[in-house]
């Protein structure tokens, strides 16, 4: 029986960019934890194994900002006197003026996000015969809370809606969205009064595994294992658990008689303004319910056909993927005012900086509006039938030992993941109404976004939908009185995976070791829409994706001092010239593939990819194969090109590490040991992606590396 007790408080000093309290935080993450094992042999024969198990790791952010007054700023007063905590107001640009890394100044928000998990575990194991037997149960119970106080003395975008020529002109690449700041006029914001929240889920697994000396030189495994994740709850049911999509809102009637006044695209006889969220209640608690109680087989085994230096392993199982507790919002019970710049698209503003919230804040309603929360806001909810993701992986494997004390071994690896988690928009215009002209389409572009009466004028107060017009476009989404509806935790995204995997390595002998690991693979998922109207995921080269990859190592103690080839008999000079000992690693591997925007006009031609150039002022590709002139980029149309191809990518690992070691022993109970290491020794660059921004004077150029310069440091340690 054994009992342990753990913690570790770590603090870090994160974006303070400006060494003052615009920027920053201090990011803590605090761990606690304990285990009490008990392990209980009852005979020869049986062995039985219980553990006690419990977690707690809290994640909390303090503001650099954090105390700092808005009215002392400038901001009025009623911000600060309605904000659930004080901190820095947050100011962002729209686009990158002042620098990549100085798009917004902030402080961060102050939150604390304590995960809790609770396990209980025990297994039997009993031996009869060649067979061994284990049986089991893994209980679990997983906590996750969150205080955000998110933007409580609001956030203030400044974008070129107002500094920009006229609605359909094109943004200057910088200046438009300072300039805007600078006649205190934002473009958009929000102020924050957020929820705690506290989610719960139980999780339960049996198995029974059985592993099978058939014959001396054969051996199977053989395993079930049943799973069953719990519905997710909140402690209090401050929580959406679904949306309706076909009740009618309850301002359906007065909206639907509006727009009969003034009809548009829409018949008014068609024209529905449906749908609203469902919330969690007390007597029905939950948020969502994995639909799977799945029964996961394995089956593996080893085989020695040929003797002892020859050995075949096979295998195949199902995994599963257990949802735990995912992140979410809480409309209704966490409220958030929308800073409404403008009731009439921007041609006269409704909120400056001096009076950013006119029509003051809007307080939490719960889930007392029902299907009337969040009108004219966006709203998410998860998908309250959620099936838990698994992965199918199968395996086989030969090795064989070689003359000289080496060893080969070729495997194939495979993976199918299944029903993996993916976000969709749920409100997007449908495909009908866009284009499909593979160059700009400025109709389309100029109906759908032209200016009619609104029908939800005067109906939601508070919200830019509530003014006398509105764009043609919004009134064609499936639920036009929210901005957007997204639904996590959709099943629609999958993988599979394949390789190849090579190993030779020679074991230490003659001082001399070296190890080879060639992998060859392909990774392939459908895990992104290419347009919110797709009825299937774009099927693309993964993100993760590394077809080749290659690692050497080696170890190589050098033949000198006593009791090797060059021994010279000399106490003291053995210990200067024995003991050394060389290591290197080496590791080329292909680089991620890029992924680009959405609608790209793409000429055709060859890019003449070149992911390590020797001159950075040079694209890493040929630009001069897409339109990148803005004013005749895409819009309002299908997107048909693929955000991801796997002969594009970026620059790959082509990396040498090399290290001295000098052990040396000056006593027998004390040893001093000196190293020399270079990490990056060639000091070869590697280069991040090129910016793929397909408007900007840097398409296709490269700015930055992941990858540090040739470092070198050297120690000494004293060991007794």
């Amino acid at each position: 029986m054994f009992w342990n007790f753990r913690h570790n408080d770590r603090i870090e000093n994160r974006n303070n960019l400006f060494q003052n309290e615009a920027t920053g935080r201090n990011l803590l993450r605090i761990n606690y934890g304990s285990t009490l094992d008990d392990v209980h042999t009852f005979n020869a024969t049986t062995v039985a194994n219980v553990r006690l198990n419990f977690s707690r790791f809290r994640e909390a952010t303090v503001s650099f900002g954090d105390g700092i007054n808005g009215t002392d700023l400038g901001f009025p007063s009623y911000i600060a006197a309605a904000a659930p905590a004080l901190v820095l107001p947050l100011i962002r640009f729209a686009s990158t003026t002042a620098g990549q890394d100085y798009n917004q100044i902030t402080s961060d928000t102050d939150g604390s996000r304590p995960f809790t998990i609770f396990q209980i575990f025990g297994d039997v194991v009993k031996i009869i015969g060649n067979h061994s037997l284990k049986i089991g149960a893994d209980a679990r119970q997983a906590r996750d809370s969150n205080q955000s106080y998110g933007n409580s003395q609001g956030v203030y975008t400044f974008g070129t809606n107002w500094t920009k020529a006229t609605d359909n002109a094109t943004s200057a690449p910088v200046g438009q969205d300072l300039a805007a700041f600078l006649l205190g006029m934002p473009t958009s914001g929000s102020f924050d009064i957020n929820a705690l929240r506290t989610n719960q889920t139980k999780y339960l697994a049996l198995f029974v595994q059985d592993d099978w000396r058939v014959r001396s030189n054969l051996s199977v495994n053989l395993g079930l294992r049943f799973e069953r994740e719990f519905a997710n709850t909140e402690r209090y049911n401050r929580s959406i658990s679904g949306f309706d999509g076909t009740t009618p809102s309850p301002i359906a009637t007065q909206v639907q008689n509006a727009y009969a006044l003034k009809p548009d695209v829409i018949p008014a006889s068609q024209f529905k303004v449906l749908g609203g969220p469902l919330f969690a209640s007390a007597s029905n608690p939950n948020i969502f319910t994995p639909q799977s109680k799945m029964f996961s087989p394995r089956l593996g085994f080893a085989w020695t056909p040929l003797g002892a230096k020859t050995v075949i392993r096979g295998g195949t199982g199902v995994f599963m993927f257990p949802v735990n507790n995912p992140s979410y919002n809480q409309p209704g019970f966490s409220q958030s005012t929308s800073l409404v710049a403008s009731l009439d698209s921007f041609l006269t503003p409704s909120a400056t900086l001096s009076n950013p919230f006119p029509t003051g804040f809007q307080q939490p309603t719960g889930s007392s509006l029902g299907l009337a929360t969040n009108l004219g806001k966006s709203l998410s909810y998860y998908n309250p039938t959620i099936h838990n993701a698994y992965s199918v992986r199968w395996e086989f494997s030969f090795q064989r030992e070689l003359p000289g004390n080496m060893v080969l071994e070729m495997a194939y690896i495979g993976n199918h993941a299944l029903h993996l988690l993916m976000d969709r928009n749920m409100d997007a215009v449908p495909a009908k109404y866009l284009s499909t002209s593979p160059v700009r389409d400025q109709a389309t572009i100029d109906y759908l976004g032209l200016i009619v009466a609104n029908p939800f004028a005067n109906l939601i107060p508070g919200q830019s939908l509530n003014g006398a017009t509105v764009s043609r476009q919004t009134l064609l989404t499936p639920y036009p009185e929210f901005t957007g509806i997204t639904l996590q935790g959709t099943n629609a995204a999958s993988s599979y995976f394949h390789s190849m995997d090579v190993r030779v390595e020679k074991r230490m002998s003659h001082g001399l070791s070296v190890l080879a690991n060639f992998t060859y693979s392909k990774l392939i998922a459908r895990d992104n829409y290419k347009n919110a109207t797709d009825t299937q995921p774009e099927k693309r080269v993964a993100a993760d994706d590394r077809p080749l990859r290659l690692v050497l190592s080696g170890s190589y103690t050098l033949p000198f001092g006593k009791g090797t080839a060059v021994d010279l008999h000399s106490g003291a000079l053995n210990r200067i010239v024995g003991g050394w000992n060389l290591n290197g690693i080496y590791v080329n591997q292909v680089g991620a593939p890029l992924t680009f925007g959405s609608n790209l006009i793409y000429y055709g031609g060859a890019l003449n990819n070149n992911p390590h150039p020797a001159n950075l002022d040079a694209p890493m590709f040929d630009p001069t194969r897409f339109n990148t002139n803005s004013a005749q980029q895409l819009g309002s149309s299908i997107n048909t090109f693929g955000t991801r191809y796997g002969s594009l990518r970026q620059d790959g690992a082509a990396n040498v590490d090399l290290s001295l070691i000098k052990n040396t022993a000056i006593t027998e109970k004390v040893k001093l040991q000196f190293r020399f290491e270079a990490f990056n020794a060639l000091n070869r660059p590697s280069f991040d992606p090129p910016n793929l921004t397909v408007t900007s004077t840097a398409f296709g150029k490269i700015t930055t590396q992941p990858n540090i310069p040739r470092s070198i440091q050297m120690a000494l340690r004293l060991a007794f």
